[in-house]
């Protein structure tokens, strides 16, 4: 048996390594691969998603990445399995070649060469949901947090006074011992610990906050060569720069999306199985009517609870599922029927249509209400449907059911639910009998106020996916499918899509027993409720003015006061925020230096208060130029930097060159025309903000040094202006 995201490996992951680069090694490091074909390297049992057992395979992010670097160099690499601390023990006592998984820091570096880190991971602060609110890190004072031992920060967290920490060997028993109250917090990164919630549906478990240290921000996963083996450090880390963007996205698709976007478990498929998934387009049929269940939206696509689920199953699978659009739900049991789908979404097991469909086992039950006009009576039994025109929709599995039932009840079929619902509200049908999900959603968006939900009968829809009776092999898969799903992405789509819950009916007993006793709660606090009425105005308007006083000084603090541009301060928050996020998401962005030219004459000839006016004039025109993505501010002076986020060189290129035309093109009032120089830097991986803006700024000081007018950039070429430079200025 293998697992699926195994062979996925294959198809998907090394579908580029036939054409792998070529890395260049010298005749050392060649001669050492001969000589040293085998390397040891210590690797963890636990550490999802980078190195796990899946059954008893040991699979993840950090195995396919020594499998690339294998490939490329020849290497074999011989693994060394056990908990961080034996591992990391046995790397500093000279005992394994390799370790994966080690954080940079400098107290390590006298038993460890780093190579660059393969990935980042926030470090994150869990705690159970009885914790309280979470303030930082003093919340922490006094309470027992749980860590791992030998990991990178412990360090920094025993020098944080009134904290008790406490240290284990394995994430497991640190993670279990937090659900059950022997810590009251643990530390450590997102990916492993979501998983573990998520295995071992831990539900008392929230995520506090990211750990903010002085020395430490994400988890740097680096690989550790001992340092008496440079040539070998050498190799892995040339192999790791031969690895393209694009393998290093499959990987990270492959595993983070794993763990990140998928609620069920993998699943384990036979050889049979994982053709079948590589050579079928799976076409399936839907009740193009039955919102919120399933249905199609204005633009024909597929929406409802079961595209939630197939878009699940298309993420686990990586099938290819096709939709085939019908009218309505007898058109699909047609089709069903006709082999012109292979399968139905949501469909109810019947003895009928078990002679030529096959079921998976029912994983969404939901009760049968009927639906009146708001003055019909409640419904306590079905039986007091007698003698009324009751709507149900054509082709439902409960027409049969309910007439062999109830056969004195006068079930009328209609073409679904609008026609059930329309003829009760125009008194051609006393009730309409659907799910109520179905219900209680066309009440919402339909029938407010017009109609009510009676009451619920003892029948429940029970919901399975069915399958044509030839294809036994689908069937078993989607077993598997529904076997893993989990209660948590049940509860998701159950609360984005089911709206109401049905009326019952009235116990006037217990009504007049609650009249009494709310009109003596009313006499006791009727007295209190004028006072509190004043107070609560006097309370409101301290309210509104505290939160009018709280944005005016938030404004204060992010707000350049002469361009009402973004300060100084706020900028560089922003520019952080960019590089963390394009090193989480491997996204880049641009960061632009705009300078105005000899703005220095300006204050000479016009005075600094004209000086004043053309920056808020050249303010006002450059925050209309951008994009709304963009961040702008002033840097100082007459210089600004706008941040352009999810852009490369083209892209910032292009903007700049516009708004350094629309600048020179614009008249400023007194002074007349103006130009500026623009400098350009776009971000790198292994970058920071002082790398960024010192580029920029390099930049800058070329396109000055070329002539002024001009947009520039250190770390691409920058095309042939296509503007006359000006080399005066209009004052």
């Amino acid at each position: 048996m293998k697992l699926l995201f195994i062979c996925l490996l294959y198809i998907s992951g090394f579908s580029t390594a036939i054409a792998a680069p070529e890395i260049e090694l010298t005749e050392s490091e060649q001669a050492y691969i001969i000589e040293n074909p085998v390397i040891n390297v210590g690797v963890m049992p636990d550490f999802t998603p980078f190195s796990y057992y899946i059954e008893n395979t040991l699979v993840g992010f950090e195995h396919d990445l020594l499998a690339l670097v294998s490939e490329r160099t020849g290497l074999k690499f011989e693994l060394k399995i056990d908990k961080w601390t034996t591992i990391y023990n046995s790397f500093k006592n000279k005992e394994i070649d390799m370790i994966s998984s080690i954080s940079y820091k400098k107290f390590r570096e006298p038993f460890t060469v780093f190579t660059s880190a393969y990935y980042e991971i926030p470090i994150m602060i869990f705690v159970r949901d009885d914790f309280g609110d979470y303030l930082g890190i003093k919340s922490l004072y006094g309470k027992k947090v749980g860590v791992l031992k030998d990991v990178f920060y412990v360090k920094e967290i025993e020098k944080i006074k009134g904290i008790e920490i406490v240290y284990y060997d394995n994430y497991e028993e640190l993670t279990k011992d937090l659900v059950f109250g022997k810590v009251d917090a643990l530390i450590q990164n997102l990916t492993n610990i979501n998983y573990l919630i998520k295995k071992n549906v831990y539900k008392n478990l929230k995520l506090a906050s990211e750990l903010v240290l002085p020395n430490t921000k994400n988890e740097d996963l680096r690989f550790g060569v001992q340092p008496d083996k440079v040539l070998l450090s050498s190799i892995i880390q040339k192999s790791l720069n031969s690895i393209s963007n694009k393998e290093k996205e499959s990987l990270i698709d492959k595993w983070m999306g794993s763990i990140k976007e998928y609620s069920g478990e993998h699943i384990e498929l036979t050889d049979m199985e994982l053709a079948y998934l590589d050579s079928h387009i799976i076409k399936y049929c839907i009740n193009p009517n039955g919102l919120p269940l399933e249905g199609f939206d204005e633009k024909g696509q597929h929406i409802g609870m079961s595209s939630d689920y197939y878009s699940l199953f298309k993420n686990i699978l990586g099938a290819k599922f096709q939709i085939v659009k019908t009218q309505d739900w007898n058109q699909s049991m047609n089709y069903i029927q006709q082999k012109k789908c292979d399968m139905l979404a949501f469909s109810m097991e019947t003895l009928e249509r078990k002679e030529y469909l096959n079921f998976t086992s029912n994983f969404i039950e939901v009760p049968l209400v009927v639906a009146t006009r708001v003055d019909g009576p409640f419904i306590n039994n079905i039986l007091d449907l007698e003698g009324h025109r009751i709507g149900i929709t054509r082709g439902d599995a409960f027409v049969k059911i309910l007439r062999q039932k109830y056969p004195s009840l006068d079930l009328v079929e209609v073409n679904g639910v609008y026609d059930g619902l329309d003829g009760v509200k125009d008194g051609d049908l006393f009730g309409y009998i659907d799910t109520l999900v179905s219900i209680g959603y066309e009440f919402q968006n339909r029938y407010f106020g017009e109609l009510k939900i009676a009451g619920k009968i003892s029948e429940e829809l029970k919901l399975s996916m069915a399958v044509v009776k030839e294809d036994e092999v689908l069937l078993n898969i989607l077993q598997k499918i529904v076997n893993n799903l989990s209660n948590h992405f049940h509860r998701e789509v159950f609360n984005k899509w089911i709206p109401v819950k049905y009326e019952k009916g009235i116990n006037y007993s217990l009504v007049w027993k609650v009249v009494l006793v709310a009109l003596f709660v009313l006499i006791i606090i009727s007295y209190w409720n004028r006072k509190v009425i004043k107070a609560n105005g006097l309370l409101k308007e301290a309210q509104q003015d505290i939160e009018k006083k709280n944005r005016e000084l938030e404004k204060l603090a992010t707000t350049d006061k002469l361009t009402s541009l973004y300060n100084r301060r706020k900028i560089d928050e922003l520019l952080q925020i960019e590089v963390n996020r394009s090193k989480r998401f491997n996204h880049t962005f641009g960061v632009v230096i705009l300078d105005l030219d000899y703005f220095k004459k300006v204050n000479d000839d016009f005075g600094h208060q004209v000086g004043d006016k053309v920056l808020k004039e050249l303010s006002t025109l450059l925050a209309a130029k951008i994009r709304k993505t963009d961040f702008i501010g002033r840097f100082g002076g007459e210089e600004f930097l706008i941040i352009c986020p999810e852009s490369d060189d083209v892209s910032t290129y292009e903007l700049m060159e516009m708004i350094r035309v629309t600048v020179s093109d614009h008249r400023f009032t007194t002074v007349g025309t103006l130009t500026a120089s623009m400098g350009i830097s776009i971000f790198k991986p292994g970058d920071d903000i002082d790398g960024l803006i010192k580029r920029a700024d390099t930049a800058l000081y070329k396109a000055k040094g070329e002539g002024r007018n001009r947009v520039e950039s250190c770390d691409f070429n920058t095309p042939t202006a296509t503007v006359d430079q000006l080399e005066t200025h209009a004052l």
